[in-house]
C-alpha cells in the first residue's frame, strides 16, 4: 500500500564546496589493505578525505571519496591513487563550486516478490517524472519460510523544481497495481533535503 508523508516546504539553499574538491572513484578486485593503500597516496599529496563511501559487490570492491586538496594537485594525486592500485580503475572528477538544495526530495521504497524487469520499470517511471536518483541499493533474500526470492529497492528521489506530490502519489498507486509491488514514499523536510543532496 502506497504511503505518503508531506512536511514543510522547501526554500532555495546552497551548499557551497570549495573549488579544491576533487571526487576520486576506485573499482577493481577486492584485497586487503586496498583502502590504506589509496588514502595514502592522497595524504602523500596533501590530500584530506572529506567523505567517502565504500562497498563491495561479489569480488568487486567500489569506493568514492570526495577529497580536498590544492587544485595544482589534482592531477598528481589522480595519478598516485592510479599508481598504489594498478589493477584498479581509477576516475577522478573536479565537484562543483555550488550544489543547490532541491526543491523536491523524498525516500523510494519498494518492494515484492523478485521478477526480471523491476528496477527498469520503477526507475523508468522516476525518470518519466522528471525526478533523478542520488541513492539507491537493491537486494533480493530469500522468503522467511523459503521458496520465493524477495525483492527490495531503496533509493533517495531529487529535483531542482517543485513537484505536484499529489500526481506523484497516485502515480506511484498506479504502479503497484500495475506490478503487483508494494511503494512507500516519505517526502523530506528542508533540513533532510540539504543533506540528501550533499
Amino acid at each position: 500500500m502506497l504511503a505518503t508523508r508531506a512536511l514543510r516546504p522547501l526554500a532555495s539553499l546552497a551548499t557551497r564546496r570549495p573549488l579544491s574538491q576533487l571526487v576520486v572513484s576506485v573499482v577493481g578486485p577486492d584485497r586487503g589493505g586496498l583502502v590504506s593503500s589509496v588514502t595514502r597516496a592522497i595524504a602523500a599529496h596533501d590530500g584530506n578525505v572529506v567523505e567517502s563511501s565504500s562497498f563491495s559487490i561479489g569480488p568487486v570492491f567500489s569506493m568514492a571519496m570526495l577529497v580536498e586538496a590544492g587544485a595544482d594537485q589534482h592531477a598528481a594525486l589522480t595519478s598516485a591513487v592510479q599508481s598504489a592500485v594498478p589493477g584498479h580503475s581509477v576516475s577522478a572528477h573536479e565537484a562543483e563550486e555550488c550544489v543547490e538544495a532541491p526543491a523536491f526530495a523524498a525516500a523510494l521504497d519498494v518492494s515484492c516478490a523478485d521478477g526480471v524487469g523491476l528496477i527498469a520499470r520503477v526507475t523508468e517511471f522516476v525518470a518519466e517524472e522528471g525526478l533523478s536518483l542520488s541513492k539507491l541499493e537493491t537486494k533480493t533474500e530469500g522468503a522467511p519460510h523459503g521458496g520465493t526470492q524477495l525483492f527490495s529497492l531503496s533509493g533517495v528521489m531529487l529535483s531542482k523544481d517543485r513537484v505536484n506530490e499529489a500526481k506523484l502519489a497516485r502515480g506511484f498507486k498506479d504502479l503497484e497495481l500495475e506490478m503487483g509491488v508494494n511503494i512507500d514514499m516519505c517526502v523530506y523536510d528542508e533540513a533532510e533535503a540539504v543533506k540528501m543532496a550533499a
